[in-house]
């Protein structure tokens, strides 16, 4: 990008952020047009961001430029977590919980609760939903049977319908000890459980005396680890804590995801993007058969369901 073109987007990116910041300084009463205003904007400002080079989102200049806009954005609690992380890690438990719930419609006109909508209903959102959901039912077919889940944080999967638990032995592994007691209280009443306090590769030496297990769910956790911690968490899992005819099953956001500009430059969401070859050679690597692996898309198209199923 030569430097007349950067100065061109840095000006477009200035209209945008003024344009956005007008609209929500006076939100419309009408709902209708407040919906398709709150959209539009949102996405006329992400498409400015989207015509500059991934690594200036966060530079000095361009945060200047989408400070007013930014400031806007924080009047939503929930875009104010992603640009805070106030428990002190990305992708806390709280904030999943604020994702699997969603949001109505809002009946008033303030810019938080149009910015915490818009959030918490574009696709981006939904792809949560749909990860969890896929994880509760691949838990489910094994049930009654013996489940570990690391990186589990308040078990929303295990809300849907824990009765569906009973029977079950369920080892829940998180590093955060809130976390861990909401979701053993999700579960308790319905199944023997057994929680661990930790990061996975402490948890794989902790609980394989718990083990082996008929499923092994690693939840969110690999969108925030390298390739090489991946390979080795896998291939410990494969050999310590799987039974034959069990299965590991983890998500990974999919590379081209179209929301990653918001995600990065307005809030500081920042995730490793892989594609599925990616994931094929990650999966090959910790030493499983490709034959047995399964890569499908959520709904959504924006997230890899991965399954490994050993015969």
């Amino acid at each position: 990008m030569n430097e007349a073109l950067r100065e061109i987007d840095l000006e477009q990116l200035d209209r945008a952020v003024g344009d956005f910041c007008r609209f929500f300084e006076l939100v419309p009463r009408d709902p209708a047009a407040a919906m398709h205003g709150t959209i539009s904007q949102m996405h006329a400002l992400c498409c400015a961001l989207a015509k500059l080079p991934a690594p200036a989102w966060n530079s000095p200049n361009v945060q200047r430029l989408l400070a007013p806009a930014l400031r806007i954005h924080a009047r939503s609690s929930f875009v104010r977590r992603l640009q805070e992380w106030p428990r002190g890690y990305p992708g806390d438990f709280e904030t999943v919980e604020l994702l699997a719930a969603g949001s109505s419609l809002p009946t008033t006109a303030d810019p938080g609760d149009w910015i915490q909508w818009y959030a918490l209903n574009t696709a981006i959102a939904q792809q949560h939903r749909n990860r969890i959901w896929w994880q509760y039912l691949k838990m489910c077919a094994t049930t009654p049977g013996r489940i570990l889940s690391i990186g589990c944080g308040g078990g929303p999967d295990f809300r849907i319908a824990p009765h569906r638990f009973t029977g079950s032995t369920v080892v829940l592994v998180d590093p955060d000890k809130q976390a861990l007691a909401l979701a053993e209280e999700r579960l308790s009443r319905h199944c023997d459980v057994h929680i661990f306090c930790g990061d996975a590769r402490q948890a794989i030496r902790r609980v394989q005396d718990e083990g082996p297990f008929d499923v092994i769910v690693c939840g969110y956790l690999f969108e925030y680890l390298d390739d090489r911690t991946i390979i080795a968490i896998l291939g410990e899992l494969r050999r310590r804590l799987l039974r034959v005819g069990g299965s590991i099953v983890f998500t990974n956001i999919a590379s081209g995801n179209p929301f990653r500009v918001w995600m990065e430059a307005i809030a500081d969401w920042k995730l490793i993007h892989r594609s599925a070859a990616d994931l094929r050679r990650i999966t090959a690597a910790a030493g499983f058969d490709t034959l047995d692996l399964s890569i499908q898309r959520d709904q959504t198209g924006l997230t890899h369901l991965v399954e490994i199923n050993v015969a």
